[in-house]
């Protein structure tokens, strides 16, 4: 089971065994261009992540390898990778494979690529119901493999005693070998940054709501053409109107 360190104090070595050792890191993306409000959540996330990293460099054991979600390539390629997908990550990352660390290929393009598909195969609304559970499984057997895949990478690239960084997001379905252990780093920045992004979610769910409500009570406008045209209609032959018009009754 992952250990789960927030505020980090230095453990004494010999409480932990000799042996593989997974740091596990949720990784957050962050492009570019980004709110200023939530540039700044992101730089000190990821500032305090390479912190409680280096705590347990100091104390543990040396990041030896990297593993990044969504990355490919291995080396100055799987950087360069990082860089555009997870640039608020890439200084840590970088100085990390500068000094004792190896940044490590984790996925299999054709993989992700294929999940990715049925994602959005599964959201497109599809009518039939022989066509949806047709889609659900092919979307559940391509994410196994996809996990099976990394889960396999992990266990044949780490070597005995080392230990090695893994950014990949909460929902994954990494098996970790029984020998491994795992060492789950979750700062209190990290909730803040889920924080504001749920709360910026519901502010635009609100707004389209209020948008969507304003539409449905908003009087039907007629033009000056409609009404001159209906002044038409309603004047008769004589040039009055039709509530001058006699009535016609029915015997």
């Amino acid at each position: 089971m992952a250990e789960k360190l927030t505020e980090i104090p230095k453990p004494k070595a010999a409480s932990f065994k000799a042996g593989r050792k997974i740091y596990l890191v949720a990784s957050i993306f962050g492009f570019q261009g980004v709110p200023d409000e939530l540039e700044v959540k992101l730089q000190t996330y990821w500032s305090d992540v390479r912190s409680q990293i280096e705590n347990l460099e100091q104390t543990l054991t040396q990041v030896t390898h990297v593993f990044h979600e969504g990355v490919f390539e291995s080396g100055q390629t799987g950087l360069d990778a990082i860089n555009t997908i997870n640039p608020y990550a890439h200084t840590f990352i970088n100085t990390l494979c500068k000094s004792t660390a190896t940044l490590q290929s984790l996925e299999d393009r054709s993989l992700v690529q294929e999940e990715y598909d049925w994602r959005i195969c599964s959201s497109a609304g599809v009518t039939s119901e022989k066509v949806y559970s047709l889609i659900i499984n092919n979307l559940e057997e391509t994410t196994n493999k996809r996990w099976a895949h990394a889960s396999k990478t992990i266990d044949e690239l780490i070597p005995k005693d080392d230990a090695a960084l893994l950014i990949v997001n909460q929902n994954h379905k990494i098996q970790f070998p029984e020998d491994m252990q795992v060492f789950y780093i979750s700062p209190p920045s990290f909730d803040a940054v889920k924080r504001w992004v749920d709360n910026q979610i519901k502010l635009m769910v609100e707004a389209q709501r209020k948008s969507s409500d304003a539409t449905k009570t908003e009087p039907e406008k007629t033009s000056d053409k409609d009404k001159s045209d209906k002044e038409k209609e309603s004047t008769n032959d004589n040039g009055g109107t039709d509530k001058d018009k006699p009535i016609d009754y029915p015997y």
